[in-house]
């Protein structure tokens, strides 16, 4: 497939899934704007992949979201392709209840779970929030600012990144399974929506894939998640990457409102 001529926006591209998904658009030619939180990890990115363009941009930030979307149209063009990808981990919600979930694994090959990992009632607000803008509102700020160039085109590409847990809800992570869920539903209106002014909305929906970010602390849950997954290894960044590429292909030009998702057998049911 080739995206010469093309110009792709991918938010989150400083690092993990996003940096790959950039890298293997600028691979097919495409001129991609790499947006992310950090100005010094979006120019790594460019960086690496050998041209684009670096745009720091907080994606929960309506206002911050329509200057970005204004410099990439200034410096490269309107853009061809939209990749929602940005993501955001409440730390320490995740600090907390992955040892409890640790805990509930082991006694679940005991023979029976004692351990209550008060996910919900301990989510604070400010987590919540934060999950919920940069995931939901993000992937809604982002849209909205492709769509004022491509409507009037009659054609555009928008790819939104969820996750097997808005598939089917992750336990003691409800912020990010509402989060994903969302996207999946968001996905779906507007892909009904915009097919018939020719831009076609669908969404990438992966298992546990083996990111830099995931690792260190959280190897416990990472080794659970691995031998839980019936292909007994976790996803690769270029593997989420391709399927991202395929969708934005025309390659995928009948997919409408679809979600795929790479999850090495997790979830067959989709």
């Amino acid at each position: 497939m080739s995206f010469t001529g093309k110009i792709a926006v991918v938010t989150g591209g400083g690092a993990g899934i996003g940096a790959a998904i950039c890298a293997r658009l600028a691979a097919a030619g495409a001129d991609v704007a790499v947006l992310d939180l950090s100005a010094k990890a979006a120019q790594r990115t460019v960086e690496r992949i050998g041209r684009g363009l670096a745009v720091p941009a907080d994606v929960s930030d309506s206002a911050a979201v329509e200057t970005a979307f204004d410099q990439v149209a200034a410096e490269l063009g309107p853009p061809h392709i939209l990749v929602n990808n940005a993501g955001a981990v409440a730390l320490d919600h995740v600090q907390r209840v992955g040892p409890l979930l640790d805990l509930q694994r082991a006694e679940a090959a005991n023979g029976g779970v004692q351990t209550v990992l008060d996910a919900v009632v301990g989510l604070t607000d400010e987590q919540w929030r934060l999950v919920m803008s940069v995931h939901l509102d993000g992937t809604f700020y982002c849209t909205r600012a492709a769509l004022r160039s491509m409507a009037p085109r009659g054609s555009g590409v928008i790819v939104n990144m969820a996750s097997v847990c808005g598939l089917e809800g992750c336990a003691g992570h409800p912020h990010y399974s509402a989060a994903k869920a969302g996207i999946l539903g968001f996905t779906k209106s507007a892909a009904k929506e915009l097919i018939v002014q020719g831009i076609r909305v669908n969404a990438v929906a992966p298992g546990f894939v083996d990111t830099a970010r995931l690792k260190g602390a959280l190897d416990a849950g990472r080794q659970a998640n691995m031998a839980k997954t019936p292909a007994g290894r976790l996803g690769e960044p270029e593997e989420i990457a391709a399927t991202v590429a395929f969708l934005a292909s025309d390659d995928a030009a009948y997919y409408v409102g679809a979600t795929l998702s790479p999850n090495g057998g997790l979830v067959t049911a989709v």
